[in-house]
């Protein structure tokens, strides 16, 4: 029974919705019909029952008063006569008088009866039996009882008027059917005409696409409210399908464009004589030109899956690959010198740098690359280190043994001024003086050329060293100069560093002594301070002194370059040629900011050391 209840609701569900309006209108019409008439019948019968006991008893009264006279004068005919009269009643079955001992004095009998009358009631009322309703009424004389009236109808006026109401009630029904239909056909259609717009306009966008489809408005109700929202949707998908295709045009015109310029960009890299190569944002490698192939002897694939392990020469590859991954982490320029292995086997010298590019919000897009061959290069560069290298030595044996003559100098010069000093007149006494500062600024001019000769030698392995406590030393060695100058020196929490401390030390004490020599009037102000430039520390000796003419910045520099030959400020001006040594020794730089009467601030780098993984290296290669 549930499954052909399920069903028959399915089905209705199923219907189009003209017809569910149709349907649902004539359902309600007629329950509400129904359940009006079966009220109207029941209230009808109880009222009509009641209707007909009061109208039954009130005639029964008149006639029981009627027949008292022909009683009582023992007149039947009257009686009969009287009686007679109620013909008028067509569903009064008979009407008897009798006397008070029980017998017929006058009756009435419908012609189309054959029954007699009633028999006489024990008591006064109604009583109904075998469908016929008998009401027993007294007729009194002077107070007493003389007779009875017994009157009998019959029910079937009930009946027919149950059958009269029954037809009236069909007809209305069938009449408010008729009427509901027609009129539903053309209130249906108000509330079906928007929802049939509305599934032909879903059903064209549906197998057409076309977002420029839109329903018309009929009514501002809750359909109208309906359409109103559907055509928005549909004017919000037309926009974004209008976007959508224009994204998609200018991604296709991008993408040929792009294929162009990758078409042009492959034919300039194979042309190149460099080893050109490409890698995505993480930093694979997805493109390497033909000069690859030729020099390596392996194809793009083998190169892919072997890695720049079997390439690279094992004593580059860890810093090389330590280089190329904080490139990628960062974002900055890779380069790198290292020697890859040729196809014969003999490993040359390359000079490796890649860029990133980027698109306009700044994010990186793909690394583009070369490696060029600087074998030759780096071979004369080996000899020009080895040719520095002697005469480094040559500078230091010549420096170390020109000390004792020049020291005989200075000895001699003592002796021969002590001794004989009132000996010489006034040229001789101004030429020994001469000869005296003459050997003590070559004593001096040749131990700052020893220093300089120093400068570049870095003498066992490199540890951490606290440049806080380096600086400290350095100030202590300067105190008397920082008391004399009455000089104000400041510092920010340094580093440590991975330099020679006594390199470290030369740094300061050059740049520091600097600052006390070239200072004005005021008391000299020196502050230093350093800061993680990712890759290297970047120290800053900032003064408030003379300063220096920008034209002069890289000119102070040099070996014995001095701007101030007055006596005013000594030196041999060998000082920041050390300092520049020191720093470019262990791959940094150093600079000057400055301007006449407005200070120097000395700026140098020291690269952070290659913290040399092994395993993590050259797992990174190998992928």
């Amino acid at each position: 029974m549930s499954n052909e209840r399920k069903l028959s609701f399915g089905a209705f569900r199923d219907l189009p919705i003209a017809r569910k309006l149709l349907i649902t209108i004539l359902v309600t019409l007629t329950v509400a019909l129904m359940l009006s008439a079966a009220g109207i019948l029941i209230a009808d019968s109880v009222l009509f029952k009641g209707y007909l006991q009061l109208d039954y008893s009130t005639l029964g009264q008149i006639v029981a008063e009627n027949s008292t006279a022909p009683l009582a004068f023992n007149d039947p005919k009257t009686a009969a006569e009287t009686l007679a009269a109620l013909r008028a009643r067509p569903h009064l079955v008979s009407a008897c008088i009798y006397r008070a001992d029980a017998n017929l004095f006058a009756s009435y009998i419908r012609p189309t009866e054959s029954s007699r009358c009633a028999s006489v009631l024990p008591h006064s009322g109604e009583e109904i039996a075998g469908g016929d309703v008998s009401i027993s009424r007294p007729i009194m004389l002077t107070g007493r009882p003389i007779g009875t009236l017994i009157l009998r109808y019959d029910l079937n006026e009930i009946a027919e008027r149950r059958i009269l109401y029954g037809a009236t009630v069909l007809g209305v029904l069938l009449a408010s059917s008729i009427i509901a239909v027609l009129l539903s056909a053309r209130l249906r259609g108000i509330i079906a005409m928007p929802i049939a717009q509305l599934v032909t306009a879903t059903t064209a966008v549906a197998d057409t696409a076309d977002y420029t489809i839109r329903v018309e408005k009929i009514s501002a109700d809750e359909l109208g409210s309906l359409v109103d929202r559907f055509n928005e949707m549909l004017s919000v998908i037309q926009s974004r399908d209008d976007h959508l295709r224009t994204a998609l045009r200018d991604r296709e015109a991008a993408l040929g464009e792009a294929e162009k310029v990758r078409e042009r960009f492959h034919f300039m890299a194979e042309s190149m004589p460099q080893k050109i190569f490409t890698a995505d944002r993480q930093g694979k490698v997805d493109y390497r030109n033909r000069q690859w192939t030729d020099f390596s002897g392996f194809s793009f694939e083998t190169v892919d899956d072997l890695g720049w392990a079997q390439l690279m020469h094992s004593d580059d590859l860890e810093e090389s690959v330590l280089k190329w991954e904080h490139s990628i982490a960062t974002g900055q320029p890779f380069h790198a010198q290292h020697r890859l292995r040729r196809a014969d086997g003999v490993y040359r010298w390359h000079l490796s740098r890649a860029l990133a590019m980027r698109d306009a919000n700044g994010n990186i897009l793909m690394w583009i690359g070369s490696s060029t061959d600087i074998h030759e290069q780096k071979e004369k560069e080996d000899e020009l280190r080895r040719a520095n290298d002697d005469l480094q030595q040559f500078a230091y044996s010549a420096s170390h043994d020109l000390q004792e003559p020049i020291r005989n100098v200075a000895v001699y010069s003592e002796i021969i001024a002590r001794r004989y000093y009132n000996v010489l007149d006034s040229d001789g006494r101004k030429f020994l003086g001469f000869l005296t500062e003459g050997g003590r600024r070559l004593g001096t001019l040749i131990d700052d050329l020893l220093a300089y000769t120093r400068a570049g030698a870095v003498e066992g392995p490199l540890g951490a060293v606290n440049a806080a406590a380096v600086l400290e030393q350095t100030l202590a060695s300067l105190a008397e100069a920082i008391r004399e100058s009455n000089a104000i020196v400041t510092t920010d929490p340094l580093p440590d560093v991975y330099v020679g401390e006594a390199h470290l030390q030369q740094l300061f004490q050059n740049l520091i002594g600097n600052a006390l020599k070239y200072r004005t009037e005021d008391p000299p102000r020196i502050h230093i301070h350093a800061s993680n430039q990712g890759t290297a520390w970047r120290f800053a000796v900032r003064d408030n002194g003379i300063g220096i003419d920008p034209q002069y910045k890289e000119n102070i520099f040099g070996v014995f370059k001095r701007l101030h030959r007055d006596q005013k400020y000594g030196g041999t001006g060998i000082g920041l040629a050390i300092c520049q040594r020191v720093v470019e020794r262990y791959g940094g730089r150093i600079w000057v900011e400055s301007a006449p009467g407005k200070g120097a601030t000395f700026y140098f780098t020291l690269p952070h050391p290659a913290h040399r993984v092994r395993s993590t290296a050259t797992d990174t290669a190998a992928r």
